[in-house]
């Protein structure tokens, strides 16, 4: 019976010391800056279970975000529990990160996202991370602060200089970018198109993407993959058949 506290003792010791690994092992909030940010929509068609085919949109967004020295690429799909990024999410953005395992989290004062990571890669130093920055990006998430307390708060009032601003239009939102559309076919039918790695959906595919150079694959099984590198110009629409060959 005298034995029975010092095991006590020695069970609540090894309770608080795997407390405490745990809480060592969680990830920290760090700060990072958005590097890319890319949408692609994509509408496949699928057989249904009466054999007849049904369109499908998928709209996905993949976001490249700079920390310290490295990039990490994570991509997901809108939902509804997941929309799109805030439009202030532009590269050189200041944002805070987390990882956990394979799952990257972004959060800023305009919004949270969860992304699924598809790569990491090394890349030179991140652009420091400024006072101003840190203290903006302190405030609670999807709930940002007016530029100027409102005029109905007891003892404050608005200068001279202050009216004269408020007055001022804002100014235009910059132009989106342009996207362009490549229509993606199959012989045969219902084969899985990769664009840049990433699965689109299955043939006849219409994929919209940022201009520039792309890999393209498509495979299905029992026959040898299809692959092509295409440069899209800006606004431009163009029609990819691909003709896969019996393995």
């Amino acid at each position: 019976m005298k034995r029975v506290p010092f095991i006590v003792f020695v069970l609540i010791g090894v309770v608080l010391m795997g407390c405490g690994t745990f809480a060592s092992a969680q990830s920290p909030w760090q700060y990072g800056r958005i590097a890319d940010v890319k949408k692609s929509v994509t509408t496949s068609t699928k057989a249904s279970d009466a054999d007849t085919p049904v369109d499908e949109e998928r709209t996905q967004y993949t976001i490249s975000v700079h920390m310290q020295g490295r990039i990490v690429v994570g991509n997901y799909e809108i939902s509804a529990t997941e929309s799109e990024p805030p439009p202030e999410w532009i590269p050189d953005a200041a944002v805070q990160v987390e990882i956990s395992g394979d799952f990257l989290y972004l959060r800023s004062p305009t919004g949270n996202l969860r992304l699924h990571i598809t790569q990491r890669k090394a890349a030179g130093p991140m652009p420091p991370i400024t006072a101003e920055e840190k203290k903006r990006l302190s405030g609670p998430a999807a709930a940002p602060q007016p530029a100027q307390p409102p005029e109905s708060i007891i003892g404050f009032s608005k200068s001279a200089d202050d009216k004269a601003a408020a007055s001022e239009p804002a100014p235009p939102p910059s132009p989106a970018p342009s996207t362009s559309t490549v229509t993606v076919r199959s012989t045969p039918y219902l084969a899985e198109v990769f664009v840049d790695g990433d699965s689109m959906g299955y043939t006849p595919a219409k994929i919209a993407l940022a201009p520039g150079k792309h890999s393209f694959r498509v495979e299905k099984p029992g026959y040898k993959p299809w692959t092509k590198e295409v440069t899209i110009a800006e606004g431009s629409e163009i029609t990819l058949d691909a003709t896969l060959a019996r393995q």
